[in-house]
C-alpha cells in the first residue's frame, strides 16, 4: 500500500488518470480509517502538482479539509469559502495568530492542556514542537521538564524556547545554573534530571525520543537505565506527562507505573516520500558511490547523506569531493580558521574547502552547529552526517540518501531506517522528500516497533544500577526481594552504586579489588597534590584502563604496555589551555606524519579522544576512584576526616581548562578558541545569565575577538 499514491500520481503525470478521478480516489481512501494514511499521501502529492488541478481546485480544497492539513488550505489557496475560513479560524492557535494546527496537532494539544497524559508516536514531519510551544504559552504550566537526548538537542530546544519565552520563564540547561524564579523550564538530558536536586514541584515534563526507553541490545545500556532513573524521579514529583517519539506501534511497562496515559500510534503524514531501494550490497563501495553520483547530479536540492561513523562520512567526503561538482556559498574566513585551528589535512577541512558539510559527534560543538546552519541556510548543498542527525536537531532536507545500512558496527532496523528517511521533506517546505536506500531496506519487524520500558517491566535480570537509582514506589515486590538480596552481599554502599550508576556492577567490584590490592603508600599519594606526580598519574591511568576499558578499546588506548593514555593525560593536565594541546598535538602529527590521509586520521583520533575519553571516560573514572578510595581507606562518614578529592582533575576535563559557565557558552555553540579570549578568573565566576548579558552588550567592542568570534557569539546568543 506504500507505493500505491506514488504510482497514482505517476499516472496522473502520464495522462493514465484524470484530476477528477485522481481526486476521487484520495477521497475513497481518506473515508476508510485503514488507508486513510494513502489519502492524505494522495492529497499532498496533488497539492505539489497544484497545476494539474486548476479545473478541481474546489474538490482538492475540500479534500485538503478532509485530511486534516488544514495549514495547507490557508498556505496554499488563496481563495477560500466562509465555511473553509471557519475551520481554519477553529484551527487557529490561540497562542499565535499567524499558526494554524493540522488535526493530529489540535487533538494531542487539547487532551493535554484537559490534563491528560500522552504519549505520541508519529512521524518526524508532524510538527510536534509546536504543540510543546502552545503548553508553554498557555500560561498553564509554570515549572517544566524537558527530556531530551543530546546536548545538541538542548541547544535546539533552548534557543526555540529562549526565543518565544525568556521573558517569563527561566530556561534551565546546565548544571551551573541555579533555580530562581518560579516559573522555570529544565531543558536536560536524562543525566542532568539524574544530577539535579531542584527538580520538584513539577506541572508537567516531556521525554523526546522515549523509544531511547528501551534496551538497544548494543551492551551500552548506561544511557538506558539513566532515562528510566530520570522517569522514575519525574513521574514521583510531575502532575503530568508528554511522551513523544517515532513509529512506535505500542508500549509495555508504563501501565505497571499506577499513572494513566492514552498511547496515540499516529500515521499522520504532512509530507510524502518517494522512496528508492537499490539493494547494493554493504561493502561494494564501488557500486554505492556510482549510485551516489547519479542521485547527486540528477537531484539539486538539499540532500543528506547518512553514513555508519565518522570514518564513513570521511571517505563518502573524499569522493565527492574528487568527483561531483559542487558549488557553496561558505565564508573563505570561516574555513580558513577551521584550517588554522584544526589542520588543512583534516577531512572536515577539505569536505568544507570543497562545499561539503560534514556532522557527527567527534566535531567540536561549534563546528557542529554552524555546519547546521549552513545546511539550513543553503549555504552547503551536501551534508554527511552520522546517527547525530536522527536525534532530533533540526534540518530542511528535500533528499536523503542512507549510505549505510548501520551505525557504527551494528546494523539499523527498520524503526532506525525509518527515522532516517523521515529526515526528507518538511512541511511547508517540501512538500515531497526523496529517500534513496543503497542497501536493501531492512524488513518490518514487531520488536523495532515496541518499546519495553524496564521501569515497568522488572523481572529477575533487572539491572542493580536501575534499581538502585529509582524511587522506591516503582520497584516491584519481587525486584524489591532480589535487590534486598544484592545489597546485603554487595561489597560497596548502595550511595556509591547511585553515584557512579553508569557502570555496572561487575566493574564496580573489579574497581574495588583494584583499590584494595594498592599498597597504602600509592593511596596516601592521592591526598598529596591537585596535579598528579608521577606515581599518582600511573596508578590514575591504570584504573582508568581498568574501568573505562570498552571506549578505550575503540582508540586501541587499552592495552597495559601502551603509553598513550599516559601521555595525553599528563599533557592535558599541565597544558597552559585546551587549545594550546590541540595546537602541540596537531603540530606533532603535522612534524611526524606527511600523507595528507594519515594526518586526517590522526588528527580525527585526537578529537575522538577529547570528545570521548577526556570530556567524559576521565571525569567519572575519577569520581569512581574518588569514591572508592574514600570508602576502603577513609573515614566517609567523618566530614572532618581527610579524603581524597580529585575535583580539581575532574574539572579540567569537563570543562577544558574553563569555569563551568564558559562551558555552558561552549553548548551554546561559542568556540573553545573564542572563550578563551574572552577567559578571567572574574568572568569564569560569573554565572552564565551574567554572562550572556555582558557579552550582548560587550562582544563588539571587546578587543581580542575577530569577525569570526563575533559570529560565533552572534549565533550562540541570537
Amino acid at each position: 500500500m506504500e507505493k500505491i499514491a506514488y504510482k497514482k500520481s505517476q499516472e496522473l503525470l502520464s495522462g493514465q488518470l484524470t484530476s477528477f478521478d485522481y481526486l476521487h480516489l484520495a477521497n475513497d481512501y481518506l473515508s476508510n480509517p485503514v488507508s486513510e494514511k494513502v489519502g492524505r499521501e494522495l492529497v499532498i502529492r496533488a497539492l505539489a502538482l497544484k497545476d494539474s488541478f486548476v479545473s478541481n481546485q474546489g474538490l482538492l480544497k475540500n479534500l485538503v479539509r478532509k485530511s486534516g492539513l488544514y495549514p495547507y488550505l490557508q498556505n496554499h489557496f488563496e481563495k477560500r469559502t466562509d465555511e473553509q475560513q471557519l475551520v481554519l479560524d477553529l484551527y487557529r492557535s490561540k497562542f499565535d495568530s499567524d499558526f494554524v494546527f493540522h488535526a493530529m496537532q489540535a487533538k494531542i494539544l487539547n487532551l493535554l492542556m484537559g490534563g491528560e497524559n500522552v504519549v505520541l508516536s508519529a512521524p518526524t514531519s508532524m510538527g510536534k514542537s509546536i504543540i510543546i510551544d502552545s503548553l508553554i504559552s498557555s500560561s498553564k504550566y509554570n515549572r517544566m521538564v524537558i527530556v531530551v537526548p543530546t546536548i545538541a538537542l538542548i541547544d535546539e530546544t533552548r534557543r526555540r524556547i529562549t526565543k518565544k519565552f525568556n521573558d517569563d520563564y527561566q530556561i534551565i540547561f546546565h548544571g551551573s545554573q541555579v533555580v530562581t524564579k518560579k516559573k522555570a523550564i529544565f531543558i536536560l538530558t536524562q543525566e542532568r534530571v539524574n544530577e539535579r536536586d531542584d527538580i520538584k514541584n513539577i506541572d508537567m515534563f516531556i521525554i523526546d525520543e522515549f523509544y531511547k526507553l528501551a534496551y538497544k541490545g548494543d551492551n551500552d545500556d548506561s544511557r538506558v537505565i539513566s532515562l528510566n532513573i530520570a522517569l522514575s524521579k519525574l513521574l514521583s514529583v510531575s502532575k503530568q506527562f508528554y511522551m513523544i517519539g517515532p513509529n512506535i506501534d505500542s508500549v509495555r511497562g508504563l501501565d505497571s507505573l499506577n499513572k494513566r496515559y492514552i498511547f496515540i500510534p499516529s500515521e499522520f503524514n504532512t509530507v510524502a516520500l518517494n522512496v528508492s531501494e537499490y539493494d547494493i550490497g554493504a561493502n561494494d563501495s564501488i557500486k554505492k558511490n556510482d549510485a551516489l553520483y547519479d542521485i547527486l547530479n540528477v537531484n539539486q536540492g538539499q540532500c543528506i547523506v547518512y553514513c555508519q561513523s565518522p570514518s564513513s562520512t570521511a571517505k563518502v567526503a573524499e569522493y565527492i569531493r574528487k568527483n561531483v561538482n559542487v558549488e557553496s556559498d561558505i565564508d573563505a574566513d570561516y574555513i580558513e580558521w577551521v584550517s588554522i585551528n584544526y589542520g588543512s589535512d583534516w577531512g572536515y577541512t577539505k569536505a568544507l574547502t570543497n562545499g561539503i558539510g560534514i556532522h557527527h559527534g567527534i566535531l567540536p560543538r561549534a563546528i557542529q552547529q554552524k555546519t547546521i546552519d549552513l545546511f539550513n541556510e543553503h549555504k552547503i548543498r551536501i551534508l554527511l552526517c552520522t546517527s547525530t542527525i536522527i536525534e532530533g536537531v533540526n534540518t530542511v532536507a528535500e533528499n536523503v540518501v542512507i549510505y549505510d545500512n548501520r551505525a557504527a558496527n551494528r546494523s539499523i532496523d527498520k524503526f532506525t531506517h525509518n527515522n532516517i528517511a523521515g529526515r526528507s521533506g518538511r512541511m511547508n517546505e517540501h512538500l515531497i522528500g526523496n529517500v534513496f536506500c543503497l542497501e536493501k531496506i531492512p524488513e518490518n519487524t514487531i520488536e523495532s516497533k515496541v518499546v519495553d520500558i524496564p521501569l515497568g517491566l522488572q523481572t529477575d535480570d533487572t539491572s542493580m544500577n536501575l534499581l538502585a537509582g529509582i524511587q522506591h514506589e516503582h520497584i516491584s515486590d519481587k525486584a524489591s526481594e532480589e535487590f534486598s538480596r544484592f545489597l546485603n552481599e554487595f561489597r560497596l554502599p548502595i550511595e556509591l552504586l547511585k553515584n557512579n550508576s553508569t557502570y555496572n556492577t561487575e566493574t564496580l567490584l573489579a574497581a574495588l579489588n583494584f583499590v584494595e590490592d594498592c599498597e597504602l603508600s600509592q593511596v596516601y599519594t592521592l591526598l598529596k597534590q591537585q596535579k598528579p606526580d608521577k606515581t599518582m598519574l600511573q596508578l590514575m591511568v591504570d584504573f582508568i584502563k581498568l574501568v573505562e576499558a570498552r571506549p578505550l578499546q575503540r582508540l586501541n588506548l587499552h592495552f597495559e604496555d601502551n603509553a598513550t593514555l599516559k601521555h595525553r593525560f599528563s599533557n592535558y593536565i599541565f597544558a597552559n589551555s585546551h587549545q594550546d594541546y590541540i595546537d602541540a598535538r596537531l603540530k606533532d602529527i603535522y612534524i611526524s606524519t606527511s600523507d595528507s590521509v594519515q594526518r586526517a586520521e590522526k588528527t580525527e583520533k585526537e578529537l575522538t579522544i577529547l570528545r570521548n575519553i577526556f570530556k567524559y571516560a576521565i571525569p567519572r573514572a575519577l569520581n569512581l576512584l574518588q569514591d572508592i578510595v574514600n570508602y576502603v581507606y577513609f573515614d566517609n562518614d567523618n566530614p572532618e576526616a581527610t579524603k581524597v578529592d580529585f575535583g580539581y582533575l575532574m574539572h579540567i576535563f569537563e570543562n577544558s581548562h574553563l569555569s563551568a559557565s564558559f562551558t555552558a557558552l561552549e553548548e551554546m555553540g561559542v568556540s573553545i578558541q573564542t572563550l578563551e579570549k574572552l577567559y578571567t578568573e572574574r568572568l569564569g565566576s560569573a554565572r552564565i545569565e551574567v554572562l550572556v548579558r555582558y557579552l550582548r552588550l560587550n562582544s563588539r567592542n571587546i578587543k581580542q575577538f575577530d569577525d569570526i568570534d563575533r559570529m560565533f557569539i552572534q549565533r550562540a546568543l541570537g
